[in-house]
Formats: C-alpha cells, structure tokens, sequence
C-alpha cells in the first residue's frame, strides 16, 4: 500500500488501523491531494486484495481526533505548574507524576496537540507518542 503512495509521490500523513466489528480491519490513511488525485488513489487502493471498500471522506463533514502521550524529562515544581496549566488548558490531563517526571495524555485536533507539543518544546518533552488521525463520518447512511 505505501509503495502506491510512493511511486505517485504522495506523503501519507498517518495510517491508523483498527478492527470493525464486523471482524473487518478498518485503515485510516490520511494524505493531502486533490480531488482527481484522491480519486486516483481511491481506485488504486479498491484493486488491492482483499480490499472491500474504499471511501474518500471529507474533513469538514467528519470528527477527526489525535491521542498524544506526552514524558517530560525532569522538572522543577515550578516547570511542573507550567506544564500541567498547559495540559489541562488544552483539555488533556496528567497520568502520572513521579520523580520531577510528568506523563500527560492529549487528544484533540492534530493542529491543537501540535500547538501543545510546540509550546512545551524539546527543553520540556522527553518522549511523544502519538496516535495518527482517526476520523468518523457525521453522515448518517
């Protein structure tokens, strides 16, 4: 599948996969193209076995949402304030605080945890685990 991505020069932005449940596995794959492009892809990936649909989803009618789990490295008290105030500001919460060490836990729109792990920086974040995009549809079929 990312070689079909490749050879048209096309950068997946996250692939994310889980199971329906239907028992059928369900592949998010997010990328930036035009519409003929999306298209294009759309028909390439339905010739893939054993593909059994492939739907091209529009952003703006969609709930797309990003899991982070963010590690400090260590922080003074004051460090700590900041960050957990940054956290919470961004609607995620602390998990665990041990050590001068936080670990906090993110979602929300790419761009939002974006903003978050800017305004923290390398200096504060030790490690980020992120998720990639998973979307759901508003339509109702």
């Amino acid at each position: 599948m990312s070689r079909d991505f490749t050879r048209r020069q096309i950068n997946m932005d996250s692939i994310t996969v889980g199971i329906e449940p239907t028992g059928l596995a369900r592949i998010i794959l997010t990328f930036k193209a035009d519409d003929h492009m999306a298209e294009l892809m759309r028909r390439v990936l339905m010739r893939l076995e054993p593909v059994v649909d492939v739907e091209v989803i529009d952003l703006d009618r969609s709930i797309v949402r990003e899991v982070a789990l963010l590690k400090t490295n260590k922080l003074s008290d004051k460090q700590m304030w900041d960050v957990v105030r940054e956290v919470e500001k961004a609607g995620g919460r602390v998990l665990e605080s041990k050590g001068g060490v936080l670990i906090a836990e993110l979602s929300g729109g790419h761009e939002d945890i974006e903003k978050v792990i800017r305004s923290l920086g390398p200096k504060v974040l030790k490690e980020v685990a992120r998720s990639g995009q998973v979307l759901i549809s508003r339509e109702i079929n």
